[in-house]
């Protein structure tokens, strides 16, 4: 995995988006259970310290054993859920809920198809 290689380069961390981490798990998880899941989650990565954090995590993978899938998700990229605790709950609470990137390319996108539009009526 390029993640695996990127991190034996000296100083480089490689982080997890939270939002893709709660959809990828989703999938395995029915929706009338949305809610209640979503809202365990929150309790992780919400929390103030990494210790908190890791006990809410061990109380989450016995309540949601059911939905192995799901659980498996989180487990494989705790590692970096736990790097998020490096920083103060103001810059964790941007990081895990925004990406930047995606919201610039989601902008070009907008524009892109108002212009193809455009060019497609006026010509």
């Amino acid at each position: 995995m390029i993640s695996n290689s990127i991190t034996k380069i000296k100083g480089v961390v490689v982080q997890r988006c939270i939002v893709h981490l709660i959809r990828n798990s989703l999938k395995y998880v029915p929706g009338k259970d949305y809610k209640k899941f979503t809202a365990n989650l929150k309790l992780i990565y919400g929390v103030p310290n990494l210790k908190t954090a890791q006990t809410k995590f061990e109380k989450f993978k016995t309540t949601w054993s059911k939905y192995s899938g799901t659980v498996d998700v989180w487990v494989r990229n705790f590692n970096h859920v736990e790097q998020l605790f490096d920083y103060s709950s103001t810059i964790r609470r941007v990081m895990y809920t925004t990406n930047a990137i995606e919201s610039v390319n989601s902008l070009f996108r907008k524009v892109t198809k108002k212009v193809l539009f455009l060019m497609k009526t006026h010509y």
